[in-house]
């Protein structure tokens, strides 16, 4: 199973409106995944002062095709959304969408995506997830890049400050269906990020996140 962001920006000015991405789970095995959920988190930082995190200045949503609207993403560990019977070879994406407030200091922010998933014989696990960073620039400001955000496993050690592993789905999430199919070259449009890294120990780098997230209190949604 491989999970990526899509379309993200490597450069966002506060207050210039939504900036539409999309999360992506492939099914690359040979057999039916019988459940996958998806999960993305977000997050920001003031440049000048790294202890300052500035995520309540983000508002993140995802499109809920079911319910035909959108919707914020939950402020713990990021699941949003279920895809059942995910054939082999096929894919499912879910839009989302981001904007910064105005009021946003200069800084950086991250999101960190991956999934949890099980087929028809109970084997289960998650996908080797990445993180996918971006500039804020203060309101007024111009990009200097059209470029989007690429993954990686480098994980914002500002923000982690002990270790924890992130929970598996309760259940009750949003039908995600089935979007489309890779071509029978075995390639998309673009080949979803594999990462040569375990993906529980970059699962629990996520978990940290969360961990030091809520342990300042904060609701970052």
């Amino acid at each position: 199973m491989t999970t990526e962001l899509r379309g993200l920006p490597r450069e966002i000015v506060a207050g210039s409106g939504w900036h539409a991405f999309t999360y992506r789970a492939t099914n690359t095995s040979g057999k039916v995944i019988a459940s996958l959920s998806a999960s993305m988190e977000l997050w920001s930082w003031d440049r000048k002062n790294l202890e300052n995190e500035t995520t309540k200045y983000v508002t993140v949503q995802w499109y809920n095709p079911g319910a035909h609207r959108w919707e914020a993403l939950p402020a713990d560990y990021g699941y949003f959304a279920e895809t059942r019977n995910l054939k082999p070879r096929a894919f499912a994406e879910a839009s989302l969408r981001l904007k910064i407030d105005a009021k946003a200091p200069a800084g950086f922010g991250g999101a960190f995506q991956t999934g949890f998933f099980s087929d028809r014989n109970n084997t289960c696990g998650y996908s080797a997830g990445a993180y996918y960073y971006f500039d804020v620039l203060a309101a007024g400001s111009k990009p200097t890049t059209g470029e989007d955000s690429e993954g990686t496993t480098t994980r914002p050690g500002k923000a982690v400050t002990a270790a924890a592993d992130k929970p598996t789905p309760q259940g009750g999430l949003s039908e995600l269906p089935a979007t489309g199919e890779l071509a029978t070259t075995g390639s998309s449009s673009s080949t979803p990020v594999l990462l040569g890294v375990a993906g529980a120990a970059v699962v629990a780098g996520a978990g940290a996140v969360a961990v030091a997230r809520r342990g300042r209190g904060r609701d970052s949604r």
